[in-house]
């Protein structure tokens, strides 16, 4: 039977009179569940276009997602989307993908910002020295990473060094130079 009318049968017995019915319209509401969870695994898997907008949308489902995602991350090649996927998975509570987003915490990596923000959003204080370390290698010139590594270190709550302090005042103009070295 289609999805769609299992969901339909398991819904209308709900709201049976019968306890029996109410009870099995429950397991059968979890098995459609199940499939329905493996179906946006699928889907984010599949996507080319913008996967970002079913990984966000996924912690709708909170932790029932977690393991048809946690499947995903393990058989998705290095790069983006298994870093997307490892965000994701920690944004749910699940920790598997944080070695991941770790290694990205690196000068250059072309995923540095989305790593040290996922990873600082979840409290993992591990991350604030590499964060750190690459704000110090991190061009003077390129705002957008200073703003985003500055941000994160302020999610964890960490000091910045006086040598982060020293290469952060050779930036212009003052307000912007405020602004990323005031918490």
């Amino acid at each position: 039977m289609e999805l769609s009318m299992r969901l339909k049968k398991a819904l209308d017995a709900l709201e049976s009179s019968d306890l029996e019915s109410r009870v099995r319209a429950v397991d059968d509401l979890a098995v459609c569940s199940s499939e329905i969870f493996e179906r946006v695994a699928v889907a984010f898997k599949s996507e080319r276009e913008a996967p970002h907008l079913i990984a966000e949308r996924m912690g709708r489902f909170g932790s029932l997602m977690i393991p048809q995602l946690e499947r995903v991350y393990r058989e998705a090649d290095e790069g983006g989307f298994k870093l997307m996927a490892a965000s994701a998975l920690l944004h749910m509570g699940s920790e598997v993908g944080i070695p991941s987003l770790m290694a990205a915490v690196v000068a250059g990596d072309p995923h540095l910002c989305m790593a040290a923000m996922s990873l600082a959003a979840a409290g993992v204080s591990e991350a604030a020295t590499p964060i750190e370390k690459c704000l110090i290698e991190c061009e003077l010139s390129d705002v957008k990473t200073l703003e985003c590594l500055t941000s994160s270190l302020r999610l964890l709550d960490h000091p910045i060094s006086e040598e982060t302090r020293i290469h952060l005042a050779r930036v212009e103009p003052k307000w912007l130079r405020d602004s990323l070295t005031s918490w």
